[in-house]
């Protein structure tokens, strides 16, 4: 597998996060060269962190997310009971199948050891292996989730910035927001909880949604192309300073 292309496959949404961003900055008025002395200014306070490049292969969440969410939908990857089945490396209906069916034959070995890895999958007896979910996070800072961050940062930038300009209703893509400045961080916990329940229902019926019109698709023979949706929820835990508004003296 050649790594170097591989590396710069994964490069792909960072440069399309940083494109954007920047476009955003001159739309709303930045010259060329206040941007640059701030891009200047970021890379110095980034490179403070970074102890050197990686070179780790990036293999797409999204994709990893594919597999197991085949091997939890597809009739041939369950039993009879409608829950998925442990699989061996080779046959008709092997791992090596399933991967196949969402990356290229050259890719195995990368994405089997990665499902391994991060914990998606466990060995089970016979040289068999089974998910350990129906969808792939990752808890570990890796060349997948900086290409997930960066796919999501490019995408919600050009979302806004389309929608800036869109000439109908019609034409506006979802993009809406909710914030409150005052919660107290006793309920911190329970809002990641609700959170994370509204988002998996929200996020499963958008997934089977895009999933059923896949398979149309395909059939028909249509052109294609790229949807979906980014969802994340944040908490900011650092002190605010609590600011007084200047008086104006209206007094003659």
């Amino acid at each position: 597998m050649n790594i170097e292309s591989t590396k710069n496959e994964s490069d792909h949404y960072v440069r399309e996060a940083v494109i954007r961003l920047f476009g955003l900055q001159l739309r709303a008025g930045m010259s060329p060269t206040v941007l640059r002395a701030l891009a200047k200014e970021c890379i110095a306070i980034a490179s403070k962190d970074v102890s050197g490049p990686s070179t780790k292969m990036s293999l797409d969440l999204s994709r990893l997310g594919s597999v197991l969410r085949t091997w939890h939908k597809e009739t041939q990857f369950l039993t009879r009971e409608g829950l998925p089945r442990s699989l061996g490396i080779d046959g008709r209906f092997g791992l090596r199948s399933l991967i196949g069916t969402h990356y290229p034959r050259g890719k195995f070995e990368a994405v089997f050891s990665k499902l391994k890895q991060v914990g998606l999958i466990e060995s089970r007896s016979g040289e068999r292996w089974a998910p350990m979910a129906s969808h792939a996070r990752i808890s570990e800072l890796s060349q997948e989730t900086l290409a997930h961050l960066s796919e999501g940062v490019a995408h919600f930038v050009e979302t806004v910035t389309q929608n800036a300009i869109a000439a109908t209703k019609e034409e506006l893509l979802f993009e809406r927001c909710c914030k409150v400045t005052k919660l107290p961080k006793s309920e911190a916990s329970e809002f990641r909880e609700f959170v994370r329940q509204q988002a998996f229902t929200f996020l499963m019926s958008v997934d089977d949604w895009l999933e059923s019109r896949i398979a149309k698709q395909l059939k028909a023979d249509k052109k294609t192309c790229t949807a979906g949706v980014f969802t994340f929820a944040f908490i900011d835990h650092s002190p605010r300073k609590n600011r007084r508004r200047k008086r104006t003296n209206l007094r003659s």
